[in-house]
């Protein structure tokens, strides 16, 4: 329906078209719960499907509805109750009195007593229509995960859900669990922007998934590529916002930073095959006889191991890509001023570099393949 209050976009219609074709009229008269159902199995689908064109595969998911069924969700509620956390009321306990008053008869709600814990406010766990709020099958899920022995759980959360997460990590202290095990990110929104021809100015590309007007990951990797996709993405910082430029990821040129690391890649392979082509290879190499320029590039590569060690400890892979373009940065002016097969190039020099040329394409394949993305031997 065309209502503000209901997800818009034409994968609905879709989907609804393929459950016409499954089930004819036989849902005419049914409630929403065979309608739910499908809609949800086939967003999982659609969502594993568009996460592995980006290289992106789970070893498992977990469904929600486990938790309730199992019982999980009631019973973190009763712990919580029986530690005190717990009590029903229309508004919470800090609530003045003129809020008191107002709400004189409501219905009560079931809160959880986070200011004992240090939040500014108490919160709702079942709202007055008998409905758990997101939170608290968040709380049973967390719960379930520590006490499947995890000793450290990230989480990867837009910037709308920071307060939710919070009131979780309250809520494994109040259990008695170590809450400092659970580690939230909190990453912002991305904007895709493309370039107005007339103006020349970048310009917002309108997304909002209640109105249907966005772009989904598959119309991302549909307009640049795999490899641009978890670039951008990956470059980001997540404290900081993303202007995702759609021309700017499909560029030839060294303005795109995708384009930019593969470059060197390439420029290492075509190095090769012409050395091949030629029969000169770098058995016998002498590194002494490299100059100052490939060891500027070599001390840059040496820098990887620490890298990968910062951004793993402190759960920031930008470093990677950061570095990965500083690492490009570096070996483009090393291949316009140091030839490697020349004919004026002495024959042991000769070696050095393809040395140094072979190092410098092992160095790049492995920072885009730790990144996810191709390394080409041709663009």
């Amino acid at each position: 329906p065309d209502d503000p209050n209901f997800y818009q976009g034409d994968y609905l219609i879709e989907f609804a078209r393929e459950l016409v074709e499954q089930e004819g009229d036989a849902l005419v008269d049914a409630d929403w719960q065979p309608f739910k159902e499908f809609a949800e199995r086939k967003m999982f689908e659609w969502i594993k499907a568009s996460l592995a064109k980006v290289g992106i595969v789970h070893d498992n998911f977990f469904n929600e509805n486990s938790l309730y069924e199992s019982g999980a969700v009631e019973a973190v509620l009763e712990e919580l109750r029986q530690r005190g956390y717990i009590y029903e009321a229309a508004v919470w306990e800090g609530a003045s009195e003129e809020e008191k008053a107002a709400a004189a008869n409501q219905k009560p709600a079931v809160w959880f007593r986070s200011t004992a814990l240090g939040d500014d406010k108490d919160r709702v766990m079942v709202k007055s229509d008998g409905t758990p709020t997101y939170t608290l099958p968040d709380i049973a899920y967390h719960k379930n995960k520590l006490e499947r022995g995890f000793d450290l759980l990230v989480n990867i959360l837009g910037a709308d859900h920071g307060t939710q997460y919070q009131v979780v990590q309250r809520a494994i202290q109040a259990l008695g669990m170590d809450a400092s095990k659970i580690n939230v990110i909190i990453v912002q929104m991305v904007r895709a922007v493309r370039q107005n021809p007339e103006t020349g100015e970048l310009e917002e590309v309108k997304m909002s998934t209640r109105r249907g007007v966005y772009d989904t990951l598959d119309d991302l990797v549909e307009m640049t590529s795999a490899d641009a996709v978890r670039y951008f993405l990956l470059a980001r910082n997540p404290n900081s916002h993303l202007d995702f430029n759609l021309d700017l990821a499909v560029a030839n040129s060294n303005e795109n930073p995708v384009y930019y690391i593969q470059n060197a890649h390439v420029r290492c392979a075509g190095i090769f095959r012409e050395a091949e082509a030629r029969g000169i290879s770098d058995e016998g190499a002498d590194l002494s006889l490299l100059g100052e320029e490939e060891l500027r590039f070599l001390r840059k590569a040496l820098e990887l191991g620490e890298v990968l060690e910062i951004a793993a400890n402190q759960l920031e892979p930008h470093r990677l890509a950061f570095y990965a373009h500083e690492l490009a940065q570096v070996f483009h002016p090393t291949y316009e001023q140091v030839r490697a097969l020349h004919s004026d190039v002495p024959e042991d020099v000769q070696k050095a570099r393809l040395r140094f040329y072979r190092a410098a394409k092992v160095v790049f394949k492995r920072v885009l393949n730790l990144m996810g993305m191709s390394a080409p031997d041709r663009m």
